[in-house]
This record gives C-alpha cells, structure tokens and sequence, in this order.
C-alpha cells in the first residue's frame, strides 16, 4: 500500500485514478495530517520548479571521451600454459592405465570356458496380482507426470501466428 507521501505526490503529479484522487481529496479536507503534508509538498513542488537546471555544453561528450582516452588503459592479463604440465600428467594416467591393463592381463587365465549361471527362481511367487497392480499404477503415475510436464512446456512456449 502507497504511504501518504507517494498518495500525495501522485496527486499532485496527476498520476492516480479519478477513484484516488478523489479519496485523497476527502483525506486532504478532513484530515490535518494529509492537509499539513500536502501544502508542505506543494511548496516543493514550486521549488523544484523554479530551479535552472545548468545543462552541460555541447561538447561536454567530446571533452569527456578525450579525458577517457588520455587515460592509461589496463594492460590485459595474458596467462600462459606450460604443456608439459599437461603432458605430463596425461602420461601419468596413460602409464596408470597400462599398467592395470597389464597387470589385469598377467593375472588372468586364458580359459573361455563359460558355464551360464543357472537362476532357480519361482517367477510365480514374485509376479502376483498385487506387483503387476503396483507396477501399473507406478507407471500410469509417470506417465501422467510426463504428460503434465509436457502440457505445461507447451503452454509456457510462445504460440506462433499463423
């Protein structure tokens, strides 16, 4: 809410409503306080008014950008990098990786013999009634939140005119 201030300036600026200005109005004929601050802030207003403004000469722009150009501009930063600060730790981890391809290489045996691992799980004890119930209501709860993502991008996008 506008202090008594802002009402009255914007009363004596004529920046508020018809609505406003004559609340203010009502305020200003009955209540001291309002009367007292609006003639304090009329005789402000008519200060302000009177007052010169100087206004700079016309080439006041000039004379500034050449005091700007006189003066010493700041020497850019140049960072340099040492590449073999990046060689070398790159070889590091090359040589790293090598090694625990080597050793991976020299600790293993070399039998391709694969045997699957045999699972003994009773599919019927773990897909139930209530699981397939319970996965379907997870995924219908993401897709709803999907399609409400979705809408609300859509609706935030700009329309195109056709």
């Amino acid at each position: 809410m506008d202090t008594i201030e802002e009402q009255l300036w914007n009363y004596i600026d004529d920046t508020c409503t018809a609505e406003e200005k004559a609340n203010i109005e009502v305020k200003i004929l009955s209540n001291l306080e309002y009367r007292t601050l609006y003639q304090e802030l009329l005789a402000v207003n008519e200060n302000l008014k009177q007052l010169d403004f100087e206004e700079p000469s016309l080439s006041f722009t000039r004379n500034v950008m050449q005091k700007v150009d006189q003066e010493l501009r700041p020497v850019a930063l140049k960072t340099t990098i040492d590449h073999r600060i990046i060689y070398s730790i790159a070889a590091f981890f090359i040589v790293s990786l090598l090694s625990l391809f080597g050793y991976a290489i020299a600790t293993s045996e070399f039998d391709f013999a694969m045997e699957m691992p045999k699972l003994e799980v009773d599919f019927e004890k773990i897909i139930t009634p209530v699981t397939l119930q319970i996965f379907l209501l997870v995924d219908v709860a993401l897709v709803l939140i999907y399609l409400d993502s979705y809408l609300r991008k859509a609706k935030a996008a700009p329309q195109k005119d056709l």
